[in-house]
């Protein structure tokens, strides 16, 4: 009976373990997800990331981001969240219809919680899969840290988190994770900035092109 419950307990950890991976996996590598992270990070700081250019490519990215199937599916389900609790609560009415700042607010907390919980190997191949150039790679001694674990166990009783606490390798780790991170974000602005960087003079010369084609349309129906 004991081998028996060893063994459920080491297959619930595997499966548990998949199921992160799995997680994290599909969240940094979604171009919906970055999308949304890189274009908020840049319209929330324009100086930083670019200038005006970048600003309006990274607004477009946004516009764009907003009003894709994605973003609806989210909107709808933020909708019928607040709506259901609204109706357990004996609320009148409906609550309003979610914007581009509600889907952004639980996109970029997801994104938070999920940095969390990578390996740092697993963040280090993902800032690498998104474009960043990394100097430096992660130690093999620190590739299999989670972050989370770490601050679990350096709370103390108080809930109150002490670094100094943990081994001088786990702090470096933490140290890797909060740069690691960064370089994601900072990854996922620069796309944004990048996305729409030539769309101005792109819209300026379809409407010119444009013309042309009426015009050709317009010869071909008069020889037919």
């Amino acid at each position: 009976m004991a081998k028996e419950d060893k063994n459920d307990n080491k297959n619930t950890e595997e499966s548990a373990e998949q199921a992160r991976a799995l997680n994290v996996k599909k969240t940094l590598e979604s171009k919906f997800i970055q999308n949304v992270a890189g274009s908020n990070l840049v319209k929330s700081n324009p100086y930083l990331y670019s200038g005006e250019l970048g600003f309006r490519s990274a607004e477009s990215l946004y516009d764009g981001t907003m009003s894709s199937e994605d973003a609806k599916k989210i909107k709808d389900q933020i909708f019928k969240q607040e709506s259901d609790e609204g109706k357990k609560l004996g609320v009148a009415g409906e609550p309003t219809y979610p914007t581009g700042y509600d889907v952004s607010v639980q996109i970029m907390r997801q994104l938070e919680e999920i940095l969390s919980i990578s390996k740092l190997s697993e963040l280090e191949k993902a800032v690498q899969e998104i474009g960043a150039k990394l100097d430096f790679k992660v130690p093999d001694e620190l590739k299999n840290y989670i972050p989370t674990e770490l601050i679990h166990k350096a709370a103390g009783e108080d809930g109150k988190v002490d670094v100094k606490s943990l081994s001088q390798e786990e702090q470096h780790a933490l140290g890797l994770y909060q740069t690691l991170s960064e370089f994601y974000k900072r990854a996922c602005a620069l796309k944004a900035v990048q996305a729409n960087y030539f769309a101005d003079l792109n819209a300026q010369g379809t409407k010119i092109a444009d013309l042309y084609k009426k015009e050709d349309k317009k010869e071909q129906e008069k020889k037919e």
